[in-house]
């Protein structure tokens, strides 16, 4: 049995390089990026179930905004706050006209949302607002 020697041609300059595996991972990581934006700017940061209504508006305006967590955390734009330290940080704001907005679990109790609100009308906010979720259903 002989065996011949086979050439191959090396080209150099001219060898060529698989993009595929390149395509692939940047698919994946703009894939990766596109959700977990858009998954950070729903929730927020902060877990919380939205009661459901059928009008929703959204809000487009400077805002402030506080969750009210199921297990009774308070936070302030995602840092967690106590009632006290929220009453003093919004006694601070000069911004008196921006919208609140309060994010409260469906399960908290409208005691503790109202305690929010008084404290933010106390402090001279007067624009408030409660977020919910588009109930599924009848979408107008």
């Amino acid at each position: 049995m002989r065996f011949r020697e086979q050439t191959i041609k090396k080209s150099g300059f001219g060898s060529t390089v698989d993009l595929t595996p390149i395509v692939d991972t940047v698919f994946n990581l703009l894939i990766f990026f596109a959700l977990s934006l858009n998954f950070a700017a729903t929730s927020g940061g902060i877990n919380v179930k939205l009661p459901k209504a059928q009008t929703v508006e959204p809000v487009k305006v400077e805002q402030l905004t506080v969750n009210l967590t199921k297990d009774g955390k308070l936070y302030l734009n995602d840092k967690l706050i106590t009632l006290d330290k929220l009453n003093d940080t919004l006694r601070q704001n000069q911004k008196k006209d921006s919208l609140i907005v309060i994010r409260a679990d469906s399960s908290v109790e409208h005691g503790r949302v109202v305690e929010v609100m008084d404290i933010a009308r106390t402090n001279g906010f007067s624009r408030l607002a409660i977020a919910v979720e588009r109930a599924s259903g009848n979408n107008r």
